[in-house]
């Protein structure tokens, strides 16, 4: 349901919500950089370009979401003091994206995973951005995803302002995955100057997101998130 940009836009503002976030993995990252945006699911798969894969893409499909791009309204890695289970590369962009009447924006009231098969669109997303600032307190940030609908092409980086990449402090083998996921977004940029200055590694502090992947990540889960496409290591 599409909110009123420039309404929503104010709203924002009024809440300190000043930035917006995307989280990948380093593979479906690079995808994005080499395409010069965000890209739907389906639009990579229409691409026949790579992605990392997602046990939610039947979901998706099923609830019309597989064409939108979706964003936060925090750094969920930095909210949560652990990783973002989507992916350890973060996207930030500017809230002026927000009032471009390019986009359709609608707002959910919880992630689709959790959507009934039975529910209509009112049941899922927020009517207006009035109900929205009714009902922003009773919500959980995570439940609050922004989509932009249906993007017919790369989109958001006129609007971009950093991208972080995690420091799993974890090595596999003899392969140190902060060492390759970096590289890796290094060459990714190397034809953009304005993209690579964009670059920021995350060292966290008082933070269990290394410990988590240590722990609780297994391995072929870490080098779907950490390295590229084509390493070795790579496990699809």
């Amino acid at each position: 349901m599409k909110l009123n940009n420039k309404k929503l836009y104010e709203f924002l503002k009024g809440k300190k919500v000043l930035k917006l976030f995307h989280a990948n993995t380093v593979a479906t990252s690079m995808t994005y950089i080499e395409e010069g945006g965000l890209l739907s699911r389906k639009a990579v798969e229409d691409r026949e370009l790579y992605q990392t894969p997602q046990t939610s893409d039947e979901i998706d499909k099923l609830f019309d979401v597989f064409g939108d791009v979706f964003l936060d309204t925090k750094d969920l890695h930095s909210y949560f003091s652990r990783q973002n289970h989507y992916g350890p590369v973060l996207f930030q962009f500017g809230l002026e994206l927000v009032r471009d009447e390019r986009f359709e924006v609608w707002v959910t009231k919880d992630n689709p995973i959790y959507w009934k098969s039975n529910s209509i669109p009112s049941d899922n997303y927020f009517r207006s951005v009035e109900e929205l600032a009714e009902n922003w307190d009773r919500y959980d940030v995570q439940k609050k995803m922004f989509t932009i609908r249906k993007p017919s092409q790369a989109i958001l980086f006129d609007y971009l302002e950093s991208i972080t990449l995690d420091n799993p402090k974890v090595r596999i083998d003899d392969v140190s995955l902060r060492k390759e996921s970096r590289k890796a977004l290094e060459e990714a940029t190397k034809g953009d100057f304005d993209i690579r200055k964009k670059l920021i590694w995350r060292e966290c502090g008082y933070c269990f997101c290394s410990k988590n992947y240590l722990n609780q990540v297994p391995v072929p889960e870490l080098t779907q998130k950490f390295l590229p496409v084509y390493h070795a290591e790579f496990e699809e």
